[in-house]
């Protein structure tokens, strides 16, 4: 009866091993090293860049930006409910928007320091941006307009150098 237990139990293990071997290999996760290198390379070609709004105001100054899809569109309105224009971006400038915001880590967004505070005593307009990726959208604190957080700083100012040349 022992030997009977000890056959079955080594029978049931090595079947159960190679069921899972099986659905490993067929989930469709890579196993060598140059699938790896592929879908490294193919997930960068195809990820998305998120969609960017940026607000600054103050009591006389109000300002809206949303960048999506090599467009820009902007509001100078406060009570706004569709953008006043929209602008197509170069693709010069768009390959570079997209490469400034995939460098920015979406999770550590609400988390960045702003340099200045000067929005406090009405020294510059109070400013936010907001990254929007698969539905999921990812504010900051906030920081003074013109002054922006290091993570993003070359990001909002390519941004607001488009705005200020239309």
């Amino acid at each position: 009866m022992k030997v009977f237990t000890i056959l079955a139990t080594i029978a049931i293990t090595i079947t159960s091993c190679n069921c899972q071997k099986k659905a490993t290999d067929s989930s469709g996760v890579a196993t060598n090293s140059s699938e790896v290198k592929n879908a490294v390379i193919n997930n960068k070609t195809q990820s998305t860049v998120p969609t960017i709004y940026y607000e600054a105001n103050t009591r006389g100054f109000f300002m809206a930006v949303k960048v999506e899809n090599q467009l820009l569109y902007t509001s100078k309105e406060r009570d706004f409910k569709a953008y006043s224009s929209e602008m197509k971006i170069s693709d010069a400038d768009w390959k570079e928007i997209s490469a400034l915001a995939n460098a920015v880590d979406l999770e550590k967004v609400k988390d960045m320091k702003w340099p200045t505070e000067k929005r406090y005593y009405d020294g510059a307009p109070h400013a936010n941006i907001i990254f929007e990726s698969k539905g999921v959208k990812y504010p900051a604190n906030g920081f003074d307009h013109g002054y922006p957080p290091v993570e993003v700083e070359k990001l909002v100012n390519k941004i607001l150098s488009l705005v200020q040349d239309k």
